[in-house]
């Protein structure tokens, strides 16, 4: 559902909470700079996956009436822009043990911090570390023993790639399987190909064995490791044997 005039959604919204709220499994709203009251939401006890998209942190004020709501059956949870800071910690509090997937496209470490306490059942995840959290990057893997998959950011005031490999290799849980970096604008590699043929080798050797979905992009005028032919020809050869099963 997408809102270019909030009058505009009213009768939606009407016809969603009267006729549908039972029902209703996925609800995605697209709201842009517009201020919605989402009180509405909280009708939806059957839902499954929640994804709010808004531009300013002024627009999603109306999570407020959301954060003391539990939500028996969300698994999956989404916020592409904004997001409501102290609200969205007390809502994960509250229902971050049922999320399977969590998404915030902004950085946080108190919530980074908030994930690891509250969300122990999380499979996958996207959120944003500075540099110097490299800490609250462990305490969700050492705490999220079911974590399969996670999107870091890397580069300029983001995490150092060479730390995360260091992480992801000695503290991940025994089902994570898929690690996406995204070097952002200007960034620059740290890794060696020495360093990451190192990582592979050790990655092999961890018990039980599980390939590694290895993907990689970048910003504009960013030097990820693939700059470098050592480091493609190290990710080809370790892919051609199996420990690398997806590659971009």
């Amino acid at each position: 559902m997408q809102s270019y005039d909030c009058e505009d959604l009213s009768d939606i919204i009407h016809s969603l909470t009267k006729l549908y709220p039972d029902n209703l499994i996925k609800f995605e709203l697209y709201g842009g700079k517009h201020f919605i009251p989402l009180s509405f939401i909280s009708k939806f006890l059957n839902l499954q996956e929640l994804v709010l998209s808004f531009d300013y942190n002024y627009a999603i004020e109306g999570f407020k009436n959301l954060h003391n709501v539990k939500f028996n059956n969300l698994q999956i949870l989404k916020f592409e822009y904004a997001y409501p800071k102290f609200e969205l910690i007390k809502f994960l509090e509250i229902n971050g043990k049922n999320l399977r997937e969590f998404y915030i496209g902004n950085n946080d470490d108190t919530l980074n911090l908030s994930i690891s306490e509250f969300c122990p059942n999380i499979r996958k995840i996207f959120t944003i570390f500075k540099n110097n959290e490299l800490g609250s990057l462990k305490n969700i893997f050492i705490n999220c023993k079911y974590l399969e998959s996670i999107k870091i950011w890397c580069g300029d005031r983001y995490l150092n790639d060479k730390k995360v490999l260091d992480i992801v290799l000695n503290h991940s849980p025994r089902d994570f399987y898929e690690l996406k970096l995204y070097y952002v604008i200007n960034a620059q590699s740290e890794i060696t190909p020495e360093e990451l043929e190192d990582f592979f080798i050790n990655w092999n050797n961890r018990i039980p064995q599980k390939s590694l979905s290895f993907i990689i992009t970048k910003g504009s005028r960013a030097k990820s490791l693939e700059v470098r032919k050592e480091n493609m020809e190290i990710i080809e050869k370790y892919r051609m044997l199996g420990i690398i099963k997806k590659t971009l």
